[in-house]
């Protein structure tokens, strides 16, 4: 879901509620080149369809999304009513199915974990200086969707890389066993799996509270549109503990998110 734009300089920008992240396998970098700001780098990126099939037809579903959202947006967002065809001149594509490629930024602010062969990194230069001068690489990254830029003529669709995961095949000596390999992944596995469980018991909490102040508020509702209710001080006790429910269920459902 997007939010509604903000204006900063000669631009919208309108941010997306809770992105997903896409996880793209064995990628092509095509170019690579220093963000005007010098915050990081933005890279053109080949998605094989071999591997990424429903990757790419997600990102296509995402495009038509974000053109239906400005369709159905405009009026309130620019006190202007666009037309589906006015949008398709306006809007660029995250994603190009014809080169099958797609702008995607790495910056230090953004990146949550780095890997080369299998090893965590931290250091930015290093690993554009890595994919600069070697071509023999299997890489494969997750993106997160940041925004939507909206300029006056055009606009721009905002990628960032969440994880990087480089493994050199050119170099025999940097090349790690099989078994590392998958002992490191069912590693991975089992963190995973943990996290998960873990956040699925905190929703399960989350969700029994929200019940229990359902019922709670109910009750409360209830009592106040009885007629029997007629004692002001029982009114305000009820009204005092209705209005701490509500608090309380919207910092629930908060959390719930």
């Amino acid at each position: 879901m997007f939010l509604d734009p903000i204006k900063k300089n000669n631009k919208f920008i309108s941010m997306y509620k809770n992105p997903s992240i896409k996880n793209i396998a064995d990628i092509k970098i095509k170019s690579i080149n220093k963000l005007s700001n010098n915050a990081g780098y933005y890279f053109i990126i080949y998605i094989s369809p071999i591997n990424n099939n429903d990757i790419i037809n997600e990102l296509i579903d995402f495009d038509k999304e974000i053109m239906n959202t400005i369709e159905t947006n405009s009026m309130k967002w620019f006190n202007k009513e666009f037309t589906i065809n006015e949008i398709s001149e306006l809007y660029n594509k995250s994603f190009c199915n014809q080169t099958k490629t797609i702008s995607v930024i790495l910056t230090k602010k953004q990146i949550n974990n780095m890997m080369y062969n299998n090893k965590k990194v931290t250091d930015i230069e290093d690993t554009i200086n890595f994919l600069n001068t070697n071509k023999k690489c299997v890489i494969n990254i997750s993106i997160e969707y940041y925004g939507l830029y909206i300029y006056s003529e055009t606009t721009s669709n905002k990628w960032v890389i969440k994880t990087l995961d480089i493994t050199n095949i050119d170099d025999e000596d940097s090349i790690i066993s099989i078994e590392d390999l998958i002992d490191n992944y069912c590693e991975r596995v089992s963190n995973i799996k943990r996290r998960s469980i873990d956040k699925l018991q905190k929703f399960r909490d989350n969700i029994e509270i929200i019940n229990k102040n359902i019922i709670s508020i109910d009750n409360l509702s209830e009592l106040l549109k009885s007629k029997d209710t007629t004692n002001k001080a029982n009114i305000n006790n009820h009204l005092i503990k209705l209005s701490e429910l509500i608090l309380k269920q919207e910092e629930a459902i908060k959390n719930s998110i």
